[in-house]
């Protein structure tokens, strides 16, 4: 469990990322803006990606952060499971709250992923021009629930795995802003690239 502990990218992670660049410059897919969340394992993603891929330097966006999971951070699911069995044990209708263990509640995470969705909403109406983010598997996946569904449910089943490729498309309908999925490729998609093996 990461969270907002600041570890930096594996040569794994490079390697992914470096594919996820070369995917998106051979698809000629371009943004006027580039945001990364600040923990370096996503900012030197966001880095390799710009090499590889071109257009504008990601900008520091703080609201990609991951989630801040308190005390379960650093542990492996083992770990968490024999030092907090109730994490373990939840229902998925109760993932993404770890207020329990001095981490970022439900509530508070959603309000960050509504904050950064309106000022994406904000970006669009003055221009339109497509925007890269990269950020982390647990936030990116409540933001995007907030660019797709209306109401925002609790669960939404799409697998964030690392270097993920997702495209959603904003359009205005009868004055909201809702978003459409065009696609969510895994990285295992766009060609070779080895995997470390992790525990659940």
């Amino acid at each position: 469990m990461q969270g907002q502990s600041d570890f930096p990218l594996s040569e794994t992670g490079r390697a992914q990322a470096n594919r996820l660049g070369g995917w998106l410059a051979e698809r000629g897919l371009r943004w006027g803006r580039h945001y990364a969340s600040p923990l370096r394992r996503a900012a030197e993603t966001a880095r390799l990606v710009h090499q590889a891929a071109g257009g504008p330097a990601p900008e520091t966006e703080p609201s990609l952060a991951e989630l801040r999971a308190g005390a379960l951070e650093g542990l492996t699911f083992y770990e968490i499971a024999g030092q907090f069995p109730s994490y373990a044990s939840r229902a998925v209708t109760e993932l993404g709250d770890f207020a329990e263990y001095g981490g970022e509640s439900y509530v508070a995470v959603q309000e960050r992923a509504r904050d950064l969705r309106h000022k994406l909403e904000a970006r669009h109406r003055a221009g339109g021009e497509r925007v890269l983010l990269v950020g982390h598997g647990g936030f990116n996946y409540q933001l995007l629930k907030q660019l797709v569904c209306e109401p925002v449910p609790r669960v939404c089943i799409v697998k964030m795995g690392n270097c993920s490729a997702t495209l959603v498309r904003l359009r205005e309908r009868r004055g909201t802003f809702i978003g459409e999925l065009v696609f969510h490729v895994p990285v295992e998609l766009m060609g070779a690239v080895a995997r470390e093996d992790t525990p659940l």
